[in-house]
Formats: structure tokens, sequence, C-alpha cells
């Protein structure tokens, strides 16, 4: 009857978790679902100051995805926090979403693990988050 239940020969393998932060609620939404779709577990907030709290609540994330230009706090402030708080050596990798062309070049600046230009296409956002992962 419990046959097959449990293979001792399947590792048991940790699922992926990033932490998505912007307000804009379609790019959120549209960035949740497809990478949970696609195997991920995303934790999903609209601002900065809940992403750094839930940060206590849980295990670091294997990513972070932001959007740069958040209305509370831009990209630059957002990693200083994290930096600030966490430590630069142990900050998950940062990819952020960007509406400009000046917006790229502080990014990459700042040590930035890749970026995605908005409106965000889905292809290129799975294949620069399994790139991150895999680096890191």
């Amino acid at each position: 009857m419990l046959k097959g239940l449990f293979n001792a020969s399947k590792k048991y393998q940790r699922m992926t978790t990033i932490l998505a932060v912007g307000d804009d609620h379609d790019d959120l939404r549209l960035l949740t679902n497809t990478l949970e779709i696609s195997g991920y577990r995303v934790y999903a907030v609209d601002d900065v100051a809940t992403a750094v709290s839930l940060l206590t609540e849980v295990e670091m994330p294997d990513l972070f995805i932001a959007d740069f230009r958040n209305p509370e706090v831009d990209g630059t402030e957002f990693i200083r926090r994290l930096n600030v708080r966490y430590g630069k050596a142990s900050l998950a990798p940062v990819i952020f979403l960007l509406d400009s062309v000046e917006d790229e070049q502080v990014a990459h600046a700042m040590g930035v693990k890749d970026i995605i230009a908005k409106p965000v296409n889905v292809e290129a956002l799975l294949q620069c988050v399994k790139s991150a992962v895999a680096q890191s």
C-alpha cells in the first residue's frame, strides 16, 4: 500500500526562494505567477519596509527582484538598507526591474546581478532568474 511513497534514491531539494518587491500590482502579480508556475517560492510585497520586516521572519531568500523606481524607496536605498542590516557578503543576488537606461547605469554601478527592462518579458525574466540562481 505504501510502496513507492518514499523513494530513498531521490534527494530532498529545497525550493529556491525569491523576494519580489514592487509597487505596481500588475507587475508583482506577473512576477509571482510566472515564478511560482516555474517552481520557485515567491514572497511578494509592495514596499521596502515590508520586505525588510519579512526578512526577520523567513530565511534569506536566494534572490531579490525589486522595482528600481519605487515611490517609497529607490533601488539604491533598498540595497543600502539590506547591506546595513545583513552585510554585503551574506546578501542574495539582486535583479532590478528598470524603466530607463539611466537606471541601468546606476544599477550596474551598485553591483546588481542583472536587470530586466519594463515591461517585463516572461522569457527574459525566467532566463535571468535561472542564471542568477545558478551563479549564487
